[in-house]
């Protein structure tokens, strides 16, 4: 009745889709956006505006023109006959033939290497790679499809059900699909067929239980309960257009879930920052590493970059595999092994009085011309921890203990020697510098042997250790038992 008020209500529908086809458009070309830098130089804020550059996003721009041009990008709805029942004596093909029968080039034998060390069950992997030597492409999308394909041709032999399934997380639900298009395209080229297919999941026919062939999350999703994929690929979650602490404490917070779900999982990606995921499980996890100049028919021009400005904390990262701090970690150079010498030892406890942070227990004893170290932390007050801290003390042979009694006085040494026997505990008050007093320790850091037996906590806390930052329990624990020992001197 009202035509000029239902054509206002037209165009606010309209809008909104205006405006989400016109960043679809954006993302596809790809787009420069001027951004702001800061970082602190001799304690002055210095702030600098910089271009970055997003690239053309290959998804975006199909899906743009499936919808703009359906006539000619539309998905093919004809059906792909599957591949002849295997018989006996056949044999399935290679990965480098299966590659090719998918459209995608031969493998180099380093991309056969990265595929076969990610789809080897077993316990978690890392692989870190350089740039452009498509770990995305022969790891992820083609090894996850040739495995279905080896599922499938085995099944077609025994008259058994598929069973293989993958779980990919990745940053973006526009990443997942993608990867799930091209699994899909991959897999049914060589004539795995699919009862179920959409941006987020495939379902090989025939598969028994909940858990889909392939099925993909995000970084962000919220759980993660009620999944028991055999299979598990993190791919590119920590990536240097974000590298927030909240970020990185995000994707560590899903490893460690994904962890609880299946122990076969694989990390892939690029170090691009000294806290990062992969940073932090380089010292812990089996891993394959493929730098620049593994793959020299797939490298870039790393002189053209510089040239061009790129920076050289980009390319040392994104091809050379080595993170460079812009502020540097007074404890980086550490050295991890494998388990702490036993035998007679000292320790230090940094004690939390309240719960609010966290209580470091450090030990240490001789090890070469340095110190062997093993550190545990909690979360709790110090008195709270007294029976773990006694079954630490006692399991590696501690003959004395040291405990910083700032603010608190005697009160606790009389605490501690009643509960704990045949160990010597002295108080010892520390200075405010603190910081001041873990520099020292880092002057001292390339001796400093620390057992990978010790708390993930501990040993991310001393390692990542810069000035202002949250946690310091760990590396101030160390320093003051190092302190202690006389090997660094504290500032009076």
């Amino acid at each position: 009745r009202y035509p000029e008020f239902a054509e206002a209500l037209q165009g606010a529908r309209e809008k909104p889709l205006s405006a989400v086809e016109a960043a679809m458009f954006r993302s596809a070309m790809g787009y420069t956006v001027p951004e702001e830098k800061q970082f602190i130089h001799k304690g002055k804020v210095k702030r600098y505006v910089v271009l970055r550059h997003y690239p053309p996003n290959p998804a975006s721009a199909a899906l743009f023109m499936r919808i703009r041009r359906p006539e000619l990008f539309r998905n093919s709805e004809t059906p792909v006959e599957p591949a002849k029942v295997a018989q006996a004596g056949d044999k399935p093909v290679d990965f480098r033939t299966f590659c090719v029968n998918a459209g995608y080039p031969a493998p180099f034998p380093k991309q056969c290497e990265m595929r076969e060390f990610g789809m080897t069950p077993g316990q978690p992997r890392l692989l870190l790679g350089a740039r452009n030597y498509g770990k995305t492409d022969y790891v992820t999308v083609l090894g996850v499809a040739y495995e279905l394909y080896l599922d499938w041709f085995a099944c077609q032999k025994s008259g058994k059900a598929p069973s293989d399934t993958t779980l990919i997380m990745t940053k973006s639900d526009e990443r997942n699909a993608a990867m799930v298009e091209e699994i899909r395209k991959a897999a049914e080229a060589n004539g795995v067929p699919f009862e179920k297919s959409n941006a987020s999941c495939l379902r090989v026919r025939g598969l028994h239980g909940k858990d889909h062939s392939v099925s993909t999350v995000t970084v962000g999703t919220s759980s993660l309960r009620g999944r028991h994929p055999k299979r598990i690929i993190m791919d590119d979650p920590v990536t240097e257009d974000d590298v927030s602490e909240a970020t990185r404490k995000r994707v560590q917070r899903k490893y460690n879930e994904l962890s609880k779900l299946c122990m076969n999982i694989l990390v892939i990606g690029q170090p691009v920052h000294k806290a990062d995921l992969y940073q932090s499980l380089r010292p812990l996890l089996k891993k394959m590493e493929v730098p620049h100049g593994s793959i020299p028919e797939l490298d870039a021009d790393l002189e053209a970059m510089k040239l061009a400005g790129i920076s050289p904390e980009s390319i040392s990262a994104s091809y050379h595999l080595k993170v460079i701090s812009e502020t540097g970690f007074p404890l980086e150079n550490i050295k991890l092994i494998e388990a702490y010498p036993m035998g007679d030892s000292i320790a230090f406890i940094d004690p939390s009085f309240e719960g609010g942070d966290y209580t470091a227990l450090t030990i240490l004893r001789g090890h070469f011309d340095g110190v062997a170290v093993q550190g545990h932390m909690w979360k709790r007050a110090w008195n709270h921890c007294l029976p773990e801290i006694k079954e630490k003390l006692y399991a590696f042979g501690v003959k004395r203990l040291g405990f910083e009694t700032n603010s608190l006085g005697d009160m606790p040494l009389n605490i501690l020697r009643a509960e704990i026997e045949g160990i010597g505990v002295v108080g010892k008050k520390s200075s405010n510098a603190k910081h001041s007093r873990i520099m020292n320790a880092g002057a001292y850091s390339h001796l400093i042997h620390l057992s990978k037996q010790s708390d993930r906590a501990y040993i991310e806390q001393v390692i990542n250790y810069e000035y202002g930052a949250k946690n310091d329990d760990a590396p101030d624990s160390l320093a003051s038992c190092l302190e202690m020992v006389g090997l660094i001197r504290g500032a009076k």
